[in-house]
């Protein structure tokens, strides 16, 4: 499988507007891989793509992406979901009002629905522009794309609203869970890469999975290797990016990575 990094930041880019901190600034002084566009990923095998914040666009022109023909949603939080009309419009000729191409958009049945009410130009999308193909589908669910196979995992099973996506290909196993895995247990063993949230260094922060929690699940799983994604800017901010490495010190054992914009992954 090759795989591509699109966005490696977390709710809010980096640099974040207006923000004059050194990460920010070094971020539009140098571009990549200061630069963190949010979170999503590029499956080569399948020509998809696994979520589209705001600067899906962005995230796309800069990778040289040019053929997207799925498209796959883990929850409706708008760093995951707003990016839809960028994304889909990009297949719409405006001169004669149709549509040139319709992308396949997966996404689990509660998720549709949420991404539905907090989202409602995806009926235009859907029924009306004709951009996208919706396919409702369901924990465990596997879809098989060019002999790719992309199954949804509920984070809380059959009636989770966050999901992640396992992908796999000539015996290789590779599970996508950017966001919200607080709840998540990590069952799945026997993994040849995960690509997970990096997780909060913030100990303030309760609704979210922390950084140390992480490496405690991960610590006795097997894992080939792991890459961490969906680095915030706030956090990058208050911690600095040199205690972001001395952490793969502390927790060699793990042997994990962090993501960066553009990263290329062969598995």
């Amino acid at each position: 499988m090759r795989l591509k990094i699109l966005g490696s930041g977390g709710a809010m880019p980096t640099p974040r507007p207006f923000c004059q901190c050194n990460i920010c600034n070094k971020a539009r002084a140098h571009g990549e891989p200061y630069k963190r566009n949010s979170s999503s990923l590029y499956i080569e095998d399948a020509r998809a793509v696994i979520d589209c914040p705001e600067d899906i666009a962005d995230s796309l022109n800069r990778s040289r992406v040019f053929e997207v023909d799925n498209l796959f949603i883990t929850h409706w939080h708008p760093d995951h979901t707003f990016g839809l009309r960028p994304i889909l419009e990009a297949n719409f000729d405006f001169i004669h009002n149709k549509a040139t191409k319709t992308i396949h958009l997966y996404m689990p049945e509660q998720v549709y629905e949420q991404v539905s009410k907090v989202y409602p130009n995806l009926y235009y999308f859907e029924h009306i522009a004709k951009l996208c193909e919706v396919h409702k589908l369901s924990h465990n669910q596997t879809v098989n794309i060019n002999g790719c196979e992309i199954t949804p995992i509920g984070f809380e099973g059959d009636s989770s609203n966050t999901f992640g996506y396992l992908m796999e290909k000539d015996h290789k196993r590779v599970l996508y869970a950017p966001c919200d895995t607080l709840s998540y247990n990590y069952n799945i063993n026997n993994l040849d890469l995960l690509i997970n949230e990096c997780g909060v260094l913030s100990s303030e922060v309760q609704s979210e999975r922390s950084f140390d929690s992480l490496m405690q699940v991960l610590a006795n799983r097997n894992i080939g290797k792991t890459i961490l994604t969906h680095i915030e800017e706030v956090e990058l901010q208050r911690f600095g990016w040199s205690y972001y490495e001395s952490l793969k010190e502390r927790y060699g054992d793990i042997g994990f990575d962090y993501a960066y914009d553009g990263m290329e992954i062969e598995v």
